[in-house]
């Protein structure tokens, strides 16, 4: 027996697709509905999930995000994209994702349930799908960091939104994984980026490292770069520069 989750926005496809599973099949002895991406996991965090149908257009976000996501958190689900969008690119990046299958709407009957024969096939046996830890949340926040800290605008509201998680709790992780808070971390990974920039013989001009790890103003760059090394970005340049690269 397995668990369900019918995830899109269209309270009328939502229900009717969950209907004729639950009389299709006895397999999957949990059929589940979410009307948004929020929802989905939040199912996902209370609720063992072993296959998901996810619409493409999800009204709160893309679906493919939502997708990305539940793949890098809870890898052993087995998802099927339903979408309302016969275009390549879409079905070019659900598969990148390792979908089990892209079907559009309106589902035929005799696809849905060669879907749900296939579905029963794959899944596997195992007593629990094994979410990401909260360690590994904590990593994701701080991959979010070094792939974003040139934008002025990061911050940890939108780390936490793309982990689905509350501000408090992410804080909380990387106070224990890495011992500061989401703020610390962005200075500090925007001042190594800095100082490697300073250590180049290519002397970048102040203002121009500053706007390259994310401050608009090269005087409050410049002010922070002090505070937290006890010189000037140009003092550090001159007692680094030739130093050699990591």
């Amino acid at each position: 027996m397995a668990t369900l989750l019918l995830v899109d926005d269209e309270k009328p496809v939502r229900e009717g697709l969950a209907a004729y599973i639950r009389q299709s099949t006895p397999f999957f002895s949990e059929v589940l509905t979410a009307k948004n991406g929020k929802t989905a996991l939040e199912t996902f965090e209370k609720t063992r999930v072993d296959v998901a149908l996810i619409d493409i257009n999800l009204g709160d976000f893309n679906g493919l995000d939502l997708i990305a996501l539940i793949k890098k958190r809870f890898p052993s689900v087995l998802i099927v994209v339903i979408s309302g969008y016969d275009d390549f690119e879409y079905v070019r990046k659900a598969l990148t994702l390792k979908v089990q299958d892209y079907l559009l709407k309106p589902i035929p009957q005799s696809d849905l349930s060669k879907l749900l024969q296939d579905l029963e096939q794959r899944v596997k046996p195992t007593p629990s799908v094994v979410p990401v830890g909260q360690p590994d949340l904590a990593h994701l926040a701080y991959q979010y960091i070094q792939q974003n800290y040139p934008d002025r605008s990061i911050s940890l509201q939108q780390a936490a939104t793309a982990l689905f998680i509350s501000t408090s709790q992410l804080n909380k992780l990387l106070k224990k994984a890495y011992g500061s808070t989401f703020s610390d971390l962005l200075i500090q990974y925007r001042l190594d980026k800095a100082k490697e920039l300073l250590q180049t013989d290519l002397h970048y001009p102040i203002s121009e490292i500053a706007n390259k790890v994310g401050y608009e103003d090269p005087h409050y760059f410049s002010r922070l770069f002090r505070k937290k090394t006890g010189q000037s970005p140009v003092q550090y340049r001159e007692a680094n520069f030739n130093a050699p690269q990591i």
